[in-house]
């Protein structure tokens, strides 16, 4: 056994069922677990991620330090580099450029702590966020300036695109901060946890025979690949598990003839669930679509290089996504009974997509491409398939499109393209560390296979954009519709015998329902107490139901 390496105890538990074997065992596992650095570094990277999932108040406010620290940290290494041309660690750029970048950063850090010490008293998270889009704005114009002065030296595609992601984040950062935010810190949390899973299962695992890493010295990039090279499933494996993917021989036709059959069939059971807004006959829709199946081939295709079948995935989805539209166009126009896009729940759901939804369908991609390579939990499919949708979409975008409701159209298609997106990102993330990527490929082609997934990242960046502005709207909207609700729960009083039914802000007005006999307070009072929570000019609209109530003495 490898030196650091858990040994594996026997599960069995002992022949008289006492509870102190069992407590032995746990024991047992305690101290090897602690007696490997590796495992540690995982039980301490697990439990960070934990703990910024369950604090978010704290983990708000050490995010602000954390950055402001970042900033000073990197400003003044920008900053040594240029004045010695050393540097400990990153990408080595022009010196000339180097200097603004660092000077810029204190500078950022220092206006932040500034406006934080003059102003509010706090670090606020929307003033950490904007000051750090200016940053990051800064940095991109840097980046494309030293790609385009570099071109001759190098390459300097991978310079364009590092300084366009970073004014992609920039302009995210300064007009939707709160959900730029909220997605980067439960993303690095659950990639904490992840990454902390990873290397507690690999010490329990050892490491590989080639490999021969010292769990005392292995770095988490070394422990990272001896994982993935230990999970290597083999040739044959690998093999088997593509068919389940791929239409090839033998009876390639009539795989594919079973799959446009299923398609047309599941678009014709969304489309009518749609009209009818059935939420039960959606379900049924989403069990017998058959869209997953291309869209999990196209990641496994991406991991492994294999073009020839990435393309035809991509054509199948492609394909299949047209054909659903036009299908859908086609049986709306002659359904039978009016369609109402304002109340229709169906249709209403799914025009207005946002990080939410693109959470979920990470999630759902993770799980189906775990459960393709994992026989045991292979029935776990269907349920991947009703967490995220991927017919019902195109139904919505065909019905809509038929109504002439173009702006519900093109959110259903951005619902549909965020599905794909994150599919396939999550998909080919487990598809590498469960084993079905072939390590040399992911070895000696790391280029090629970067080339076909940069096309996905590069349209999950632009789909973020408009996920990320509907999340600000939705929390701008639900924020400024609780304060108010508040705010009329304070005009009431405590004694009040009316019941607020609805509060809700439309633009500019607030439209507040109440039911209950008798008269209100003062409307005038409620308006000025609502103009108090509202910078601009707000107006009120106010519905009262009267109530009355009759009572009878019981007869004598």
């Amino acid at each position: 056994m490898e030196r650091g390496e858990l040994q594996e105890e026997d599960p069995t538990p002992p022949a008289d069922g006492s509870s102190d074997g069992w407590m032995r065992a746990i024991v047992r596992d305690a101290r090897a677990i602690t007696a490997n650095q590796v495992a540690v570094r995982g039980l301490v990277s697990t439990a960070i991620g934990a703990l910024v999932l369950l604090l978010p108040d704290a983990t708000t406010t050490l995010v602000s330090f954390v950055v402001i620290a970042l900033m000073f940290v990197a400003g003044g290494m920008d900053i040594w580099y240029a004045l010695t041309g050393k540097r400990w660690f990153g990408r080595r750029t022009p010196r000339l450029l180097a200097a603004p970048r660092g000077l810029a950063a204190i500078a950022f850090a220092v206006a932040m702590v500034a406006l934080t010490v003059l102003g509010a008293g706090f670090i606020t998270l929307s003033l950490t966020v904007g000051v750090f889009g200016l940053y990051l704005a800064v940095r991109g114009v840097i980046a494309l300036v030293s790609a385009i002065v570099n071109r001759r030296e190098r390459d300097w595609v991978p310079g364009l695109a590092r300084g366009g992601i970073a004014i992609l984040l920039a302009v995210l950062a300064l007009t939707v901060p709160t959900s730029v935010v909220t997605a980067s810190i439960v993303t690095l949390a659950t990639g904490a946890i992840l990454l902390g899973l990873v290397m507690i299962a690999w010490a329990f695992r050892g490491p590989s025979a080639r490999s021969g890493l010292d769990p005392a010295t292995a770095t988490v990039p070394e422990v990272v690949w001896d994982w993935i090279v230990g999970s290597d499933i083999g040739r044959r494996e690998r093999s088997a598990q593509a068919a389940t993917l791929y239409f090839e021989k033998p009876g390639r036709r009539n795989k594919l003839g079973t799959w446009w059959v299923m398609l047309i069939l599941s678009v014709a059971i969304a489309s009518f669930a749609v009209i009818a807004d059935s939420t039960a006959v959606v379900i049924g829709a989403m069990l017998v679509a058959p869209l997953m199946t291309p869209i999990l081939g196209l990641a496994g295709a991406m991991v492994n290089g294999w073009a020839r079948r990435a393309v035809h995935s991509a054509v199948l989805v492609g394909t299949g996504t047209v054909a659903s539209v036009v299908l859908a166009y086609g049986i709306a126009g002659w359904s039978p009974v009016a369609i109402s896009f304002a109340t229709n729940s169906q249709i209403t759901s799914r025009v207005s997509p946002n990080t939410v939804d693109l959470l979920i369908a990470i999630a759902a991609g993770a799980a189906g491409a775990f459960a393709t390579v994992n026989s045991r939990v292979a029935s776990g499919i269907a349920g991947v398939a009703i967490a995220v949708a991927l017919v019902p979409p195109l139904a919505v975008v065909g019905i809509s499109l038929n109504g002439g409701r173009f702006s519900d159209a093109g959110g259903a298609a951005l619902l549909f393209l965020t599905n794909f997106v994150a599919i396939v990102l999550a998909a080919a993330l487990v598809f590498v560390l469960t084993g079905f990527a072939r390590p040399f490929a992911l070895r000696h082609r790391p280029r090629q296979l970067l080339s076909t997934v940069a096309p996905v990242v590069a349209g999950a960046a632009i789909i973020l954009v408009p996920l990320m502005t509907n999340s600000e709207s939705l929390l701008h909207s639900e924020t400024r519709a609780r304060e108010a609700s508040e705010t009329v729960e304070e005009w009431l009083g405590e004694d009040t015998e009316f019941v607020i039914t609805d509060v809700t802000v439309a633009e500019d007005t607030v439209v507040v329902d109440l039911t209950g006999p008798g008269d209100t307070p003062s409307a005038e009072d409620l308006l000025d107490a609502l103009q108090e929570d509202f910078i601009e000019p707000i107006g009120l609209e106010l519905n009262v139901t009267p109530v009355q109530v009759t009572q009878l003495d019981p007869p004598s």
